[in-house]
């Protein structure tokens, strides 16, 4: 991206779902990976001694009492949870994925701090003479940021839609996508879906092949536009 930014003039994200809508506001977001170490041993026989799962799940109970501002929204989500070796064993390891969103930096970095003074209790008090270690890496992290409801590339999108006969969502929506990049370097973009589905990122997701036509004439039409907008500046 650092290589190719002087050469960009705007950027289309493509998504599978979300035919309707035009995502130009980045969502930031913050993802860590809690991993948990501790002795371990056989259930039986050393009964008694840390376990790294029984911790970790103790500390991810805690993060899921985090307190979000009601606005700006703010969500989290332990997304991912796994450890230990077998049912009669004494997990030496463990770990959880966390992921962060919100609508404003300031609060998305106050979620950080909440999840942090979690684990540093973790950290240096409460397992500390147990032989555990808890450890928080980042794995992730998408800026914020966005364009104007009439921004050129915006009002393109909607026209495109138009075009194809498909009515735009008014409400233009704030998602985290491949888009998130160039926006928070303030390089215009905008995220559009090709279909329609639903059920999003779960085992049942699905989409709607009858659409796809629809939405690759939608692309190119939108890709003409900002085409001949990005000459008409130069």
């Amino acid at each position: 991206m650092d290589r190719l930014e002087s050469l960009l003039g705007a950027s289309i994200v493509i998504e599978g779902m979300g035919l309707t809508r035009i995502v130009h506001r980045a969502l930031g977001s913050r993802r860590f990976r809690i991993h948990v170490t501790a002795p371990g041993g056989h259930s039986w026989s050393d009964f008694g001694v840390a376990s790294a799962v029984h911790v970790l799940v103790q500390l991810a109970a805690e993060l899921t009492r985090l307190k979000p501002p009601a606005a700006p929204r703010t969500t989290f989500n332990v997304g991912v949870i796994s450890g230990g070796t077998s049912i009669n064993s004494i997990a030496h390891d463990a770990e959880c994925e966390l992921d962060l969103r919100s609508e404003a930096p300031e609060a998305l970095g106050a979620m950080v701090e909440q999840v942090r003074h979690i684990v540093t209790h973790y950290q240096t008090q409460r397992w500390r003479q147990a032989g555990v270690q808890v450890e928080m890496d980042g794995i992730g992290d998408r800026p914020g940021g966005g364009i104007a409801d009439d921004h050129p590339l915006v009002q393109a999108a909607m026209r495109s839609l138009l075009a194809v006969g498909i009515q735009p969502q008014t409400n233009m929506r704030i998602s985290s996508t491949d888009a998130n990049i160039p926006l928070s370097r303030g390089l215009p973009a905008v995220c559009i879906g090709v279909t329609d589905g639903g059920n999003a990122h779960r085992p049942d997701e699905w989409i709607s092949t009858e659409l796809v036509p629809k939405g690759l004439q939608h692309l190119l039409a939108l890709t003409w536009w900002t085409a001949q907008w990005l000459v008409g500046r130069e």
